[in-house]
């Protein structure tokens, strides 16, 4: 008899084990798909585009909670709305609904909201719909769904120059990059540099080695290897890479790329001096020898005419000239000449930065070595 009972109550233990997942399936009374959003960039745009299913047989007001957070970091983005939806599937859309937000901090909120992107990193956004009661209390029968999303793209920040496998001859290069963003005004930059080891490649270089030289908080797009960093050597390959920030929030990397300094490589005899530098064309391109001056040309072609504002900066991103320099620019060829000899004190053979800012918000620059003819 007891054997009887025993086995008729794990008979039906067994049955109500089977029967449990239909039970909480028919409970479900709505459900939110996320599907429409899954794999893209979320943006204040489509973060609410997403599917709410009311298998209900009449209208529901539902409280709808969503949460975006960052796997590794304290960033997240939090809201919640209310709202009513009818029978059958209803596409929810930023433009219907009023949510009330909650952001990490301040400089999240800025981007997201007034530059439309997301900062660099994988994070998991999950979505809550519960409906409610005519007195605003939580009802069973809601769901929940997230998505996961890696941020990153390697096409909005490029390396420029040394180019890609690059041998150079320099000790002290000139590394240059660019950032294609909207804001680029208001971004400041990571440049790391570390040695290669056998068998690595360049990100791995960067993320996993020591770095010869790591500096943050560099407000221009190019980078003269300073003379504080360890020093670099002939005939080791170095990897480098540069992370852009937006108010000490990370936004990306740009992909690391290499390059190696031969000796063989090295012009023991100082250059000639060349004739006009055209700075729209070799802007951020090339490393010049400047003997003594700098030729400059400059083709105003939008305008009747502008002013030039030329700074020179050493390896430390220090202005050293102590007056500013203008020149006016009518429309059409514009050449100067900067005497550097007599109007900045400048070092034979130091690597300087020449930038040329104009009225018209464009700006350029052209890392150059100093020669003194003195000195030739």
């Amino acid at each position: 008899m007891k054997l009887r009972l025993k086995f008729h109550f794990l008979h039906v233990l067994f049955f109500m084990c089977l029967l449990s997942p239909f039970e909480n399936r028919a409970q479900q009374h709505i459900l939110v798909n996320l599907s429409s959003i899954d794999g893209i960039d979320i943006t204040p745009d489509n973060i609410l585009n997403f599917r709410i299913q009311n298998m209900n047989t009449k209208s529901t007001s539902i409280l709808v909670r969503g949460v975006l957070r960052y796997r590794n970091s304290p960033m997240s983005i939090s809201y919640s709305f209310k709202y009513s939806i009818g029978q059958g599937v209803t596409m929810i859309s930023s433009s219907q609904v009023h949510p009330q937000w909650q952001f990490s901090s301040s400089a999240l909120q800025e981007l997201f909201f007034v530059h439309h992107i997301l900062p660099a990193g994988t994070f998991e956004y999950c979505v809550n719909v519960d409906p409610v009661g005519s007195s605003n209390e939580v009802l069973p029968g809601g769901s929940d769904e997230c998505i996961y999303h890696q941020s990153d793209d390697f096409f909005l920040i490029n390396l420029l120059m040394p180019e890609n496998k690059a041998k150079i001859s320099e000790y002290y290069p000139m590394l240059n990059w660019v950032a294609n963003y909207t804001f680029v005004n208001e971004l400041t930059y990571r440049l790391r540099v570390a040695e290669m080891k056998q068998g690595q490649n360049p990100a791995t270089a960067v993320l996993r080695n020591q770095p010869v030289y790591d500096e943050k908080n560099i407000f221009q797009n190019s980078k003269v290897y300073p003379t504080y960093a360890k020093p670099l050597v002939n005939d080791q390959p170095y990897a480098w890479t540069v992370d852009a920030y937006y108010k000490g929030i990370l936004l990306g990397s740009a992909e690391a790329w290499q390059f190696i300094i031969k000796d063989d490589t090295v012009n023991s005899i100082s250059p000639a001096n060349r004739s006009y530098i055209d700075i729209k064309k070799e802007n951020g391109t090339a490393q010049l020898y400047a003997i003594g001056e700098l030729k400059l040309k400059y083709v105003l072609d939008k305008r009747k005419n502008d002013i030039l504002t030329i700074n020179i900066k050493d390896e430390s991103g220090k202005i050293i000239n102590a007056k500013q320099m203008q020149y006016s620019a009518l429309y059409g060829d514009n050449r100067y000449i900067i005497n550097l000899k007599d109007g900045v004190t400048l070092k034979h053979n130091a690597h300087y930065l020449l930038q040329v800012s104009s009225q018209t918000g464009e700006q350029f620059q052209l890392a150059f070595i100093y020669l003194n003819p003195d000195f030739q």
